[in-house]
């Protein structure tokens, strides 16, 4: 056995649910977006070697769109310890057990734990990533948070996948909130593969869809702003004079490791939550 399949393979299983308690950071990237017929996900949405995830979802008018959104989440209690996690969930998607749900594409946490538990219990696609959170030198109170992929067990790559800058809206102050109240969110997760050359070494298939309802979100909430911090995406010289004299736009992701999508200037801040992750329902190997 290879020092990567020992670590992965060592990791001890902790089943759901989970209760734990957080930080927390929503970024909206749709409210209501009407998908046009045949309309898909690019590739960046997705793990490179989760095909059937990236089959399940982009088949034929798989994508239903709706509510889209990236959270970003500290979790400083949890069965496993603190871990951190970024995660995009575009929107609903059809799925062969009931009505269009939605789905989490593509997700990176900051532990191996978090990784190998995270398929087991819910069939989330997660990848091993760096989390940097630092204080920014130009904004107050503001924090920059920063991805970096991993390239192996101990190794990550030298540039963020995901940069963003997020800023507190200071005049107002945060507020009890729970979702009890709001209609309840489902997330349905195709199978996962069997991965004997991730970044983790060898990471076993996830072979059922899995069902679970996600709505046990109760804390302190208030509004934040947020900004890319990656340089422009390169392109073609813009031929209207007064364009061409606005400095580009920053981008909050790189469009390779994570989709180039660009959420709304105002999300909402987890100043403490808590919440419990339940057990997911695994369904019926297809």
């Amino acid at each position: 056995m290879s020092t990567d399949d020992a670590t992965s393979s060592a990791i001890k299983p902790v089943p759901a649910p989970w209760a734990v308690k957080a930080e927390a950071w929503w970024f909206v990237t749709s409210l209501g977006h009407r998908t046009e017929p045949g309309e898909s996900l690019p590739i960046s949405y997705f793990p490179s070697k989760e095909t059937q995830l990236y089959k399940a979802s982009t088949e034929q008018d798989a994508f239903r769109g709706g509510r889209g959104s990236i959270t970003l989440i500290r979790y400083t209690e949890s069965p496993i310890g603190p871990f951190d996690e970024l995660a995009i969930a575009p929107g609903e998607f059809m799925n062969p057990y009931q009505k269009p749900s939605h789905r989490v594409t593509r997700a990176y946490v900051s532990t191996p734990e978090a990784l190998v538990n995270g398929r087991n219990n819910w069939g989330l696609p997660r990848e091993l990533a760096e989390f940097v959170f630092t204080p920014s030198l130009d904004h107050p109170d503001a924090t920059e948070v920063r991805v970096f992929p991993a390239t192996s067990p101990t190794t990550f790559s030298p540039e963020a996948c995901f940069a963003a800058l997020v800023k507190p809206v200071p005049w107002i102050p945060s507020i009890p909130a729970s979702l009890a109240v709001f209609p309840r969110v489902t997330l349905c997760q195709p199978p996962l593969e069997a991965l004997p050359d991730s970044a983790m070494g060898r990471l076993v298939e996830i072979p059922r869809w899995h069902l679970m309802e996600c709505n046990e979100y109760s804390g302190r909430t208030k509004p934040f702003r947020c900004e890319g911090l990656l340089a422009p995406a390169e392109g073609a010289p813009n031929e209207d004079p007064e364009v061409a004299k606005k400095p580009a736009k920053k981008r909050m992701a790189d469009g390779v490791d994570f989709p180039d999508v660009e959420p709304y200037s105002i999300g909402v801040y987890w100043k403490e939550v808590s919440m419990t992750i339940p057990r997911a329902v695994p369904l019926a190997t297809l």
